[in-house]
């Protein structure tokens, strides 16, 4: 099934017709009107889903017959399943553009390529077979948001949107900082809330709280209102971009993903950069981001910069 996406300038959201991703669906929908663009739902059907990873050929002529047509059925389910969660969206947003299409391919590659030029992808944390006591991402996000080109939204078991909650927004000098203001900055002003920037250090710098704490005596306290400069001067583009928004700067002792995660009860969003200062370029996700999208009680948002 050859689907030609269009995807640039939209709000897009996989699912996989679980009650989970239906989360991540109403999320993206909320998010899409608030942003007046148009939402794009992907049903995607794994290929040879009814074989997994063996060429169907391996079953022979008569099961090859077989499994086409399981495949079939499978996606003629697949329509009618996203028909359904579509009309769903619909009724609950008048007015917003949907639009629902079944792709067959593979679910973490398929999102992130459509990541390259919509405005947002939206996936849940896990899905449907996850056990709900594992915290750790579902192979198709952990992809997704390794891979991506651009902006995702992950949508937790456990995570709570408080819709006249902050969007907190972890910040240091890094250029990926810069990004995660902009658009923390943008979806605050959507959503009519203020941004809570946080900048979290332990002593001497120690990315180690335990060994941080053993070495404090000797370690002199940061200037905080260096800090805080510093802070006003990444978010400065993004606050001249968004005037009306009320905004706080909070300088913690701690580490940057204890902190964020802290901040993360209550709040409407959490928006991180997908590495921070001291995050290795190879890497394609930082600590405090992996530990944040684990640990969020709010939805959190990926930036690439």
């Amino acid at each position: 099934m050859d689907v030609e996406l269009r995807t640039g300038g939209r709000v897009v959201v996989g699912t996989d017709g679980s009650e989970r991703a239906d989360k991540a669906v109403r999320w993206a929908a909320d998010r899409a009107g608030k942003l007046a663009l148009p939402l794009l739902i992907l049903y995607i059907v794994p290929e040879n889903w009814a074989v997994g990873t063996l060429p169907a050929a391996a079953y022979g002529e008569m099961a090859t017959a077989i499994i086409a047509e399981y495949q079939l059925e499978f996606l003629v389910q697949a329509r009618k399943r996203l028909d359904e969660i579509a009309q769903r969206v619909r009724d609950g947003n008048p007015g917003l553009d949907v639009e629902a299409v079944v792709v067959e391919g593979r679910p973490s590659y398929v999102l992130a390529e459509a990541s390259k030029d919509a405005v947002l992808v939206v996936v849940g944390a896990r899905g449907e077979t996850a056990p709900r006591a594992v915290k750790w991402l579902g192979g198709v996000s952990d992809d997704v948001v390794n891979h991506a080109h651009g902006p995702i939204a992950v949508i937790g078991d456990e995570a709570q949107e408080n819709p006249q909650g902050p969007v907190v927004v972890g910040v240091d000098d890094s250029p990926q900082a810069r990004g995660a203001a902009r658009l923390a900055f943008q979806a605050a002003d959507a959503r009519g809330v203020a941004v809570t920037a946080i900048h979290a250090y332990t002593p001497g710098g120690v990315g180690d709280l335990v060994v941080a704490e053993t070495w404090a005596p000797t370690m002199p306290e940061p200037d905080q209102s260096v800090i805080t400069v510093m802070i006003e001067g990444v978010l400065a583009a993004a606050v001249k971009g968004h005037p009306n928004v009320a905004y706080q700067v909070r300088v913690l002792r701690g580490r940057p993903q204890d902190a964020l995660v802290d901040a993360s009860d209550g709040a409407g969003l959490v928006v991180v950069g997908s590495r921070g200062r001291g995050g290795f370029r190879g890497l394609l996700l930082g600590s405090t981001s992996k530990h944040v999208l684990r640990e969020s009680l709010s939805p959190v948002i990926v930036t690439r910069g």
